[in-house]
């Protein structure tokens, strides 16, 4: 028996059905949908994600690097330098010298414990002189020898003492043995002599031994006619010469005008040397004085320091 085909009507029906078979098989591969009540809305790709707004650019126009004006220049101060003080104008110096201790040594120690550095030229091979020079010395009071020189008056002028009709080999002999008579001697001054002083030759000879020895000399200036301060420059011996003596008349009221023409002087010329005696009435004053001095503008000092002016 033949194949008969089909009618139209039977072919369309069986197309029908393989179609929606198909579309059960594709539909049961997918998860379902969840049902909605409002219409399905299309989507963006990035949809949920934080919106940012997008700023324009502004281009800014940027100046030439030679057009940026430079910083102001950092300008140092000047340093300003100290102020120093000022330095005050020295006062008046005066230098004190008491002559001829070593014979009593009372009053030699009241002239050691006289205020300041009033100095103690002591006189050779007398019963204190050691005594007292060692004390002074500790006391730091300047100790110098009170040398004996022939005089024009034809006084005695004690042990030790030089003449001018020594000859050299005699003079200078002499002169060592008042030098080493006592200890520590820091210099000489001359006890009278008015006659020896005015030797020039004799004044050579002392010093070129003082010299040796690096002691100074006090010119008492006891004549006019001195060679002493010529004949100690030649040998280059530090050197001073005195300028008033204290107690010629021993009067509290003459010591107290010849004290005040001291005074006087050290403040015209800015220093003065004074020569005095171990006598009771110069003690007195000089003991109640001294303490006075540089409350008016004037200051006690050792004779070194006149020296170094």
């Amino acid at each position: 028996m033949g194949w008969t085909c089909p009618p139209c009507g039977g072919v369309s029906r069986a197309l029908a059905l393989s179609f929606s078979l198909l579309l059960v098989a594709c539909s049961d591969d997918e998860s379902p949908e969840a049902p909605s009540s409002a219409p399905a809305t299309e989507q963006p790709a990035n949809a949920g994600a934080a919106v940012v707004p997008v700023v324009p650019v502004v281009p800014v126009e940027v100046p030439p690097l030679s057009a940026v004006e430079p910083p102001p220049a950092v300008i140092e101060p000047e340093p300003v330098p100290p102020t120093l003080p000022t330095e005050l104008p020295s006062l008046p110096q005066l230098a004190i010298i008491i002559d001829d201790v070593g014979q009593s040594l009372p009053v030699g120690r009241r002239v050691v414990a006289l205020p300041g550095p009033v100095a103690l030229a002591i006189l050779p091979f007398l019963p204190h002189s050691q005594l007292l020079a060692t004390e002074a010395a500790a006391a730091g009071k300047p100790v110098m020898l009170h040398l004996p020189m022939e005089n024009m008056a034809g006084l005695s002028i004690g042990p030790g003492g030089l003449t001018t009709a020594m000859p050299e080999a005699e003079f200078r002999s002499r002169l060592q043995l008042a030098l080493n008579a006592f200890s520590p001697i820091q210099g000489v001054n001359n006890h009278m002599g008015s006659r020896l002083t005015a030797d020039r030759q004799r004044m050579d000879w002392l010093m070129q031994v003082l010299g040796e020895r690096q002691l100074f000399f006090v010119d008492s200036r006891t004549t006019a006619q001195t060679q002493a301060a010529f004949a100690a420059e030649t040998a280059k011996v530090p050197s001073v010469s005195r300028d008033v003596f204290l107690d010629n008349q021993r009067t509290e009221a003459e010591i107290d005008h010849e004290f005040a023409l001291a005074v006087a002087k050290a403040r015209k010329d800015g220093a003065a040397v004074l020569i005095g005696h171990p006598y009771p009435e110069t003690l007195r004053y000089l003991e109640r004085r001294l303490p006075q001095l540089e409350g008016e503008g004037v200051r006690l000092v050792s004779v070194q320091v006149l020296l170094e002016r």
